[in-house]
């Protein structure tokens, strides 16, 4: 059984944002800007939030209103209690699960694909949700640079093209593909959590991080 309690390990329970990754919060500050620019007023969708922090920027900084969803209820009443934004809903809920058609201006989720087991259906969800002109902002650990070594949390890591497979395979085009590092690198791979101390705040080329992070987009018709 997986630990979805709020103070896991896998998620940051503070938030804080001088205690979050700084490849957490460029991530989200991304994709806010990104979605700024092609849409006003959007509404869409953050899965899985964890503690509610990414949500709350997508919504402050696109001026738009997020469905915020997690697998953790207790990560999720944190939210409720403590971020309060009208352009917000968070809502606790374990895949699998359905999302509308066509619904979203944009979809965020940020190290949330290795968290499920059936990876191509979550993937599928995401996408199926986007209108046409929609925005996919999705992260997840890169294999190449963090080996999957059986992590209790993970069901899998990532190559860049497995990812790209998947954008593919549901008609989604690639826009921009970076990396980020919440990790010390030796001898090209990730090897000690560094959370905190590193400057993680910048993209990084595809292969000098320790996470894949990209943006997709469903074509208009």
């Amino acid at each position: 059984m997986k630990d979805y309690s709020l103070k896991s390990g896998e998620r940051y329970a503070t938030l804080d944002h001088n205690l979050i990754g700084g490849d957490h919060l460029w991530r989200y500050r991304y994709a806010a800007a990104r979605i700024k620019q092609a849409h006003a007023a959007p509404y869409g969708a953050d899965v899985f939030c964890g503690s509610g922090y990414g949500a709350r920027i997508l919504a402050e900084e696109t001026q738009g209103y997020v469905l915020a969803i997690d697998g953790s209820s207790e990560a999720v009443a944190c939210a409720n209690q403590k971020l309060h934004h009208p352009g917000v809903l968070y809502a606790a809920k374990l895949f699998p699960f359905q999302l509308p058609t066509a619904a979203f201006d944009f979809v965020a989720s940020m190290e949330s694909l290795e968290h499920v087991k059936d990876y191509e259906a979550f993937f599928w969800v995401l996408a199926q949700s986007l209108k046409p002109g929609g925005q996919l902002f999705i992260s997840a650990p890169d294999e190449n640079t963090m080996p999957y070594t059986g992590y209790v949390w993970h069901y899998k890591h990532f190559t860049p093209e497995e990812i790209r497979s998947l954008a593919r395979e549901n008609q989604l085009e690639e826009v921009a593909a970076f990396s980020t590092s919440c990790q010390i690198f030796k001898d090209g791979k990730a090897r000690m959590p560094y959370h905190y101390q590193m400057a993680n705040d910048q993209p990084l080329a595809i292969g000098e991080g320790d996470t894949l992070f990209f943006e997709f987009r469903k074509p208009a018709p």
